[in-house]
């Protein structure tokens, strides 16, 4: 059985294609169709995760782990009881959460999934994930972009060539995806978007308003009590979530604090219209990113006949306000609970993989070029941004120096102008070269996870290298600390 994973920034869920094809999302053990991407740890050996982990955030921030999506694929490290932790190794615990509910509901270990991951990572982030996974006893079959994963849920009986927008707003994503479907053929012309944007923004300006607000009315700076100022961050998640469906809640915090004239109390009151123009810098990002997407693929508003939307920020009104006024022609399409329809996306992509659905075919694309920088340091590309994978592409280096042995070569991702560093390759002979003699044909593979592989042959004398990526968030060679680290956090119990 494989079963279609949704590793989201807030929520994460997990569901599977059941008899007669029937899309079912798995509830955990409160029987919640979301879990929360939430991780508290109980102890040095023992941790928990999902709703049970989120009831600790109040009482024990320093030793809580949220919005851990958000850091897969950097250096950052998490201290908890003395000891550091990296993003994959959280990240693989609340995968590990979601095989057991899994395991549990369907009465047998499952062992693989498809997991999604946004379209605009970049190939340090989907490793992350990777490498997340791993450490949960999970064989990903498939990393699978977010956006194609919603399109999936949408478009499985839709016969007719249409062009599809899919607007993936999550709570630390917002993931866009231009496609063209027909007869089951889901091909991805671009993708745009950005990793550092998402609901979870909505809420940081909402808390800064609220303290900004006790600051100025008591004297008293919220931001300093780390219980407080997450009581403040919950209550205005959930005053954003309302503001959906109704135009003005109250932000209500009895005793949050005290003053030399006593305790205060929060009692705010907060309409949409105020909270659209609290946000309003956030809101016209969005619109940006859909405009850029669009113009970069040469794309018109009125040559889209189809919006999916995604993710549960998709439910604010002032964001569907923007698609409506971009793109008045396109269908809107929101009938599936955003929250649920990247895993259901993900579940059917495990069926087909496993041969339960037919005739679905994805083809999609590398978000960002990919390639390395020359003498001069100028980023050379080898696959371009766009290129459908899997892929591959070579490019033949040489030395610069008389009695060199090896060539060393920086591999960078390149994200709208901005170069991710992925490590340096190092290809070493087993002779010494005169300057320029050396022809080294270095090989970019795209897999179908969208991960890159390099692969390296010396065209004199045919030696294949098995290549080595060091320097980078996951590189080799020397034993970094963060794949020690991950070693290590497979003697965590989650309870």
């Amino acid at each position: 059985m494989i079963v279609g994973v949704d590793f989201g920034t807030t929520n994460s869920l997990v569901a599977y294609v059941g008899p007669k094809c029937k899309l079912e999302i798995i509830p955990n053990e409160r029987g919640s169709r979301l879990t929360p991407s939430v991780v508290y740890f109980k102890n040095e050996k023992q941790v928990l995760v999902g709703e049970l982990a989120r009831s600790q955030m109040l009482a024990r921030p320093e030793q809580t782990i949220l919005k851990v999506k958000r850091k897969m694929g950097t250096g950052h490290r998490y201290k908890v009881f003395g000891r550091d932790y990296t993003p994959s190794e959280i990240g693989g615990l609340i995968l590990r959460k979601l095989k057991n509910y899994a395991s549990d509901f369907l009465g047998k270990e499952v062992k693989q999934a498809v997991i999604t991951v946004p379209a605009y990572f970049d190939d340090n982030q989907r490793q992350g994930v990777l490498h997340a996974a791993r450490l949960a006893g999970i064989e990903v079959v498939k990393l699978l972009n977010e956006p194609t994963a919603a399109a999936l849920a949408y478009g499985v009986h839709t016969k007719n060539e249409k062009t599809v927008l899919v607007l993936d707003f999550g709570g630390g994503t917002f993931d866009i995806t231009l496609m063209k479907h027909s007869e089951g053929l889901f091909e991805v012309i671009t993708t745009g978007g950005s990793t550092e944007l998402g609901g979870s923004d909505f809420d940081e300006v909402l808390a800064r308003w609220v303290v900004e607000t006790v600051r100025e009315t008591n004297g008293v700076d919220l931001a300093t009590d780390p219980i407080a100022l997450q009581q403040v961050y919950n209550h205005v998640e959930r005053a954003k979530i309302d503001l959906s469906s109704v135009e003005e809640t109250n932000i209500v915090i009895p005793y949050i604090a005290m003053s030399p004239n006593g305790p205060i109390h929060i009692n705010l009151n907060l309409s949409r219209s105020q909270f659209e123009h609290l946000t309003k810098e956030l809101l016209k990002r969005t619109e940006e990113l859909i405009l850029t997407t669009l113009e970069e693929s040469q794309t018109g508003a009125e040559d889209v006949d189809v919006v999916v939307l995604a993710g549960g920020t998709s439910r604010m009104p002032a964001f569907r306000s923007i698609v409506c006024s971009l793109l008045p022609k396109a269908e809107i399409k929101s009938e599936i609970n955003p929250d649920e329809v990247v895993a259901l996306g993900a579940a059917i992509q495990a069926a087909v993989l496993e041969g339960k659905i037919r005739n679905i075919e994805l083809k999609d694309v590398l978000p960002h070029s990919l390639g390395v920088l020359d003498d001069d340091g100028e980023f050379v590309p080898i696959i371009e941004r766009d290129s459908t994978y899997p892929t591959s592409a070579a490019k033949i280096f040489t030395n610069a120096y008389d009695d060199q042995d090896y060539v060393e070569i920086r591999i960078l991702q390149k994200r709208r102008g901005t170069l991710v560093d992925l490590g340096n390759f190092r290809f070493t002979s087993k002779k010494k070269w005169k300057k320029n003699e050396a022809n080294i044909a270095v090989t970019f593979q795209i897999n179908q996870n969208g991960v890159l592989e390099v692969s390296a042959e010396d065209l004199d004398t045919n030696e294949v290298a098995e290549v080595t990526i060091t320097g980078g968030v996951f590189g080799g060679g020397n034993q970094n600390d963060g794949e020690m680290l991950e070693r290590r956090g497979t003697d965590l119990e989650v309870i």
